[in-house]
């Protein structure tokens, strides 16, 4: 599993994956993505959730929250990746807010309409353009290019009530025992405890889970921990001993071996640099 912490304003990139193609490490990073696929099918795991991507499809994914991608079948596709901060938005959250931005994630999964694909693929065929310094009005251009983007996913979001195509048959049962690790997380409980919840061999759930989300169900469990103990290293003054135990370690000393694994660096080090790797 990654964690990127590096500074990012804004980045964009066009990729035609092979047929079998997937990111080794589920990862998460402190800005956020637009996924859209030109072509092909895909599947990927956000937070806790399985989802079933199509051509056409726009992933929308807020920053911080763990994301890994994997193929469906055999085939090839083509992806266009966007990633932006909060600096980068600040022109545009001054004229709407982070209440009205924030209704871009109320479902991580947009289907384009058909009729207005080609109009998408403009648009993002325009910020790539811009993106490699046409002249030395590109960063304008980009900006607004972007903004019209995300303009277009608000309204999609007011006008459209077509569900996400979320969790294939199989795919259900892992979805809600993430859900259900990540809603527990303070709690201890076995591989084969996790299994039975499930109906399954201990063996089967372990390599279902880790096919459809990246992780192995402790690494899960731990990674989960360690972002929920990172939000309370920054924003509150309990100490590290009291982080740990609210985060489900009853070892200090292991709390710290595994956020440093995860992190980089030590508990300590990461609230003295506030959260910046």
């Amino acid at each position: 599993m990654i964690c990127s912490d590096k500074k990012i304003n804004f980045d964009i990139t066009q990729v035609k994956g092979k047929a079998y193609a997937e990111m080794k490490d589920a990862h998460y990073h402190p800005y956020y993505e637009f996924y859209y696929l030109l072509s092909g099918t895909r599947k990927i795991f956000i937070n806790d959730t399985i989802y079933s991507v199509k051509k056409g499809d726009l992933i929308i994914i807020p920053k911080g929250e763990l994301h890994r991608t994997t193929y469906i079948g055999g085939e090839t596709h083509e992806r266009i990746v966007m990633d932006f901060n909060d600096a980068f938005l600040e022109p545009l959250i001054s004229k709407i807010g982070y209440d009205a931005f924030n209704k871009c994630f109320d479902n991580r999964q947009l289907s384009i309409p058909p009729n207005r694909r080609e109009y998408v693929e403009e648009l993002f065929g325009k910020i790539l353009r811009e993106h490699n310094g046409v002249d030395t009005y590109s960063t304008i251009i980009l900006s607004l290019y972007v903004y019209e983007l995300i303009m277009f996913v608000l309204r999609c979001r007011e006008n459209s009530d077509h569900p996400c195509s979320v969790a294939e048959i199989g795919d259900d049962i892992i979805s809600d025992a993430a859900r259900y690790i990540s809603s527990n997380f303070t709690h201890d409980f076995s591989l084969t405890q996790l299994a039975a919840k499930y109906n399954m061999s201990p063996s089967y759930f372990s390599r279902k889970f880790k096919l459809c989300t990246g992780f192995g169900y402790k690494e899960y469990l731990i990674t989960i921990r360690i972002l929920e103990a990172g939000k309370l290293l920054l924003n509150t003054d309990l100490s590290i001993t009291e982080i740990a135990e609210k985060c489900g370690f009853d070892d200090s000393n292991y709390f710290g071996d595994s956020f440093k694994k995860v992190k980089g660096i030590s508990p300590r080090e990461y609230r003295k640099a506030n959260g910046i790797v």
